[in-house]
């Protein structure tokens, strides 16, 4: 029964990071933030006003840097390059702001277009986080299998088969031994750690 308890112990360690959800920070909304500069752009608003009305709807602190880069006066081209860390489409947005400042043109539809593409990857990224959320699941159920096997009444038939003699203990070490490094395996496999 306590080499129960340890598997139960062993592999409870990696089931946690298996099941528990990771705590992250809310990723930048580039998607409203996009939009909401190419709807101030149709509307007749200047680059610099938008950019700091859309900075002003967002809480990611580089983004109210660049609503305070625009609202003070900043050259277009510093506000830019601040929109460069954003994670989807930063390097795009900056090169954006710098077109649009030099030579002005239809810009309402190049925002317009980075906050389609920003929710297109948002969505990607979702269903990546449902597939692998999926597999881990999978892994949970096929690597704790064993463990629920053992705990059902698998280890008195091991300890049995253990009893009957040399043969019989060096089977049932193999297999209790084969169990835990699969379960190891699959739960290492899916991730965890």
């Amino acid at each position: 029964m306590p080499l129960i308890i340890a598997a139960l112990l062993v592999f409870g360690a990696d089931l946690v990071p298996l099941i528990a959800t990771r705590r992250r920070a809310a990723p930048v909304d580039e998607v409203r933030f996009f939009a909401t500069i190419a709807a101030d752009l149709r509307a007749g608003s200047s680059i610099r006003s938008a950019l700091a009305d859309a900075a002003a709807g967002q809480d990611d602190p580089a983004l109210v840097v660049v609503g305070r880069k625009a609202v003070t006066g900043e050259p277009l081209d510093e506000v830019g390059a601040s929109l460069a860390e954003l994670p989807i489409n930063g390097p795009r947005a900056a090169a954006a702001v710098r077109v649009v400042a030099l030579a002005g043109g239809r810009a309402a539809d190049v925002f317009s277009r980075l906050a389609d593409r920003a929710a297109e990857e948002a969505h990607l990224r979702r269903e990546r986080r449902v597939l692998s959320a999926q597999s881990r699941l999978s892994a949970v159920v096929i690597g704790g299998l064993p463990v629920v096997v053992l705990v059902a009444g698998g280890w008195e038939r091991a300890r049995d088969l253990a009893a009957s003699g040399s043969g019989g203990a060096a089977l049932a070490g193999i297999g209790l031994g084969a169990q835990a490094v699969g379960s190891l395996v699959v739960w290492r496999m899916a991730g965890a750690r």
